[in-house]
């Protein structure tokens, strides 16, 4: 099999992945409002951050590109946070690409001297665009020498592109100490994501479920650790039509370091994916600079095309110019 026909593939299987499921950053656990915009709210702070992935196919030189970008900021006379997030997909060797951009207003709500609920509402624009030019049809592949025609008469009776307007609504609550909750509904509104005017294809309903729990390791300063050591369990599970996700998360923070091992489930139609991931991340001043490496340890039903994804991200907290200061790097450390 040719890379060309490798790639048509490839190309059929994430459409239909696409139109069934979000995209999910490996570094969820510390940017939580990829999944649930609510969380902007979480820290009452002012940040911006980074993510770029990588995704590498197994035998082949095709490479899945994620890149996120957002910001954020808490208005405390008026309880409440607006952030901005923009999101791109891209599948370069077929010239295929998402790109949604998304405004979140959180509003901060007090429920007793420990909890508190943020509630979000979000309001999105995307596109989505093909290069058809790049796709091999059947009667441009000659199948006595397997060489790829430039040309093919086969006509292709849709748009290379395709814009949207999303809606979606989140909540979470947090006490002051080490606990929280959080639950997400995206495409609210249910867009039409197809390429074909004659055909409607509605980017079906997502809903996620998010939990965290903080862990100090040395409350009394009286071991080994640093005095600063926080173990941070995360864990989230996403529905969104027949496909299924589950993510689980274990992060050490010990003063300005973190290390963190993560495991995630994927279920889509029968077919199953489980992938294994560990992280590193710094903390310098304002920023946390860090990476996640996860690698496919199981495959059931698929096209047994395994793969590595390889992410890197920077978050950047303007809280630490709070008259307050940073004590620590505590998920709550705002709340102490």
């Amino acid at each position: 099999m040719t890379n060309k026909q490798l790639y048509f593939i490839l190309f059929l299987f994430c459409i239909n992945l696409m139109h069934s499921q979000e995209y999910f950053y490996n570094n969820q656990n510390k940017i939580t409002g990829t999944l649930n915009p609510s969380f902007y709210g979480f820290n009452e702070s002012t940040q911006i951050g980074v993510i770029y992935g990588n995704e590498k196919v197994a035998n082949s030189d095709l490479n899945i590109e994620n890149s996120f970008a957002f910001g954020s900021t808490f208005f405390e006379d008026y309880n409440f946070s607006i952030a901005l997030d923009v999101n791109l997909f891209k599948l370069n060797a077929l010239g295929y690409s998402i790109t949604q951009a998304n405004l979140h207003y959180i509003y901060k709500t007090k429920l007793s001297y420990d909890w508190v609920l943020n509630s979000a509402l979000s309001i999105g624009y995307g596109a989505n665009k093909v290069d058809f030019s790049s796709l091999v049809f059947e009667d441009q592949i000659d199948i006595f020498t397997g060489n790829i025609s430039g040309i093919s008469i086969d006509p292709v009776n849709a748009n290379n592109k395709v814009s949207y307007f999303d809606m979606g609504a989140g909540v979470h609550v947090h006490n002051s100490k080490n606990l929280f909750f959080g639950l997400n509904l995206k495409h609210i509104n249910q867009p039409d994501i197809s390429f074909n005017n004659e055909e409607n294809i509605k980017k079906k309903l997502f809903m996620s479920l998010q939990t965290g729990y903080e862990y100090d390791l040395n409350p009394y300063n009286q071991n080994s650790l640093p005095p600063n050591s926080f173990l941070f369990l995360y864990a989230s599970l996403s529905k969104q039509g027949a496909k299924t996700r589950v993510d689980f998360y274990q992060e050490a923070i010990l003063d300005n370091f973190s290390l963190g091992f993560n495991q995630h489930i994927n279920n889509y139609l029968g077919a199953s994916i489980t992938t294994l991931g560990a992280s590193a991340s710094v903390f310098l001043e304002q920023m946390e600079i860090g990476a996640n490496y996860s690698f496919e340890i199981a495959t059931k039903n698929l096209t047994g095309i395994g793969y590595n994804y390889f992410e890197i991200f920077i978050i950047f907290d303007f809280l630490r110019f709070d008259s307050h200061g940073r004590a620590n790097n505590s998920r709550f450390f705002n709340f102490n």
